[in-house]
C-alpha cells in the first residue's frame, strides 16, 4: 500500500513543471518523507478545477462524517477493485485527482528477517510522479485517498508481500483521468498496473521509513544504501 511519499521540491518547481498556478500556499508541506498517517497536505490537480493546483489533505473523510474524531477507518488508500462498490468510496468516483509527489516508499521483505527493508521509487527522468486518487470535501476541507492497484513487475519485486502499488498516471492517461465525462468502464481501464516500469527507478534506502519512532524526514532518506 502507499502510505509514505516524498514531495521535496519547491512550489516554483511545481509551477514550472505543470504550468498551473498554486492555491492555498500556506498549506504546502515540503518533505523528504511525508507520512500519510500525519495527514499532510499535498499538491493536487482535480476535476474540481483542472487549471490550478490546490492543497488537499491526505486521508479521505466522507462528507457525511460529523466529527473527524469519529472516523477511524484507514482511508489513506482506496483499492481500485473496490472503488465502485465500497460505501466509503462509491460516492466519489467522479471526484478524481492527481496527487503530485517526487516518489514513494515501499517495504521489501527478506525471508527470516523481522524488519523490512525500505525502498524508494521515483521517476528515472524528471522530478515528479502523479498518482491517481479520489477526493471528498469534508467540512470545507478537500480530503483524498490514493488509489492502489496490482503491482507491476518492478513493484512485485520490491513490494513482495502485498504486491500492490499506487496508481501511476502520466501522459494521455493522466489527462483522461481528469475528464469530467469519464465513464466507469473507462475509469476501470485506467486503474491498472503501471505499464512503463522502464520509466521508474527503485532502490533501497535507510531502513525504518515506516517506523513512527524514527525521524526519516531528512535528506538522507532519499540516498541509496
Amino acid at each position: 500500500m502507499c502510505y509514505h511519499v516524498s514531495q521535496h521540491k519547491g512550489l516554483e518547481t511545481i509551477r514550472d513543471k505543470f504550468k498551473k498556478p498554486v492555491t492555498d500556499l500556506e498549506l504546502f508541506e515540503k518533505g523528504y518523507h511525508l507520512n500519510g498517517f500525519a495527514k499532510p497536505y499535498m499538491p493536487v490537480i482535480s476535476t474540481d478545477n483542472k487549471e490550478e493546483i490546490g492543497m488537499y489533505r491526505w486521508k479521505l473523510i466522507p462528507h457525511w462524517v460529523k466529527k473527524e474524531a469519529d472516523w477511524k477507518a484507514n482511508t489513506l488508500n482506496a483499492k481500485g477493485e473496490e472503488l465502485f462498490e465500497k460505501n466509503t468510496y462509491k460516492a466519489y468516483w467522479k471526484n478524481r485527482c492527481l496527487v503530485i509527489c517526487t516518489g514513494f516508499f515501499e517495504p521489501h521483505h527478506i525471508k527470516g528477517q523481522k524488519q523490512a527493508q525500505s525502498y524508494f521509487i521515483k521517476p528515472r527522468e524528471g522530478d515528479f510522479l502523479t498518482l491517481g486518487g479520489i477526493f471528498s470535501w469534508w467540512d470545507n476541507i478537500p480530503t483524498f485517498s490514493i488509489i492502489t492497484v496490482a503491482a507491476s513487475p518492478l513493484l512485485e519485486e520490491i513490494h513482495n508481500q502485498q504486491k500492490r502499488m499506487p496508481l501511476i498516471l502520466d501522459g494521455d492517461e493522466a489527462e483522461a483521468w481528469l475528464l469530467s465525462d469519464l465513464k466507469k468502464e473507462e475509469m476501470s481501464g485506467l486503474m491498472a498496473p503501471y505499464a512503463h516500469d522502464e520509466r521508474l527507478e527503485g532502490y533501497r534506502v535507510m531502513d525504518g521509513v515506516t517506523n513512527p519512532r524514527v525521524n526519516t524526514n531528512v535528506e538522507e532518506v532519499l540516498k541509496p544504501v
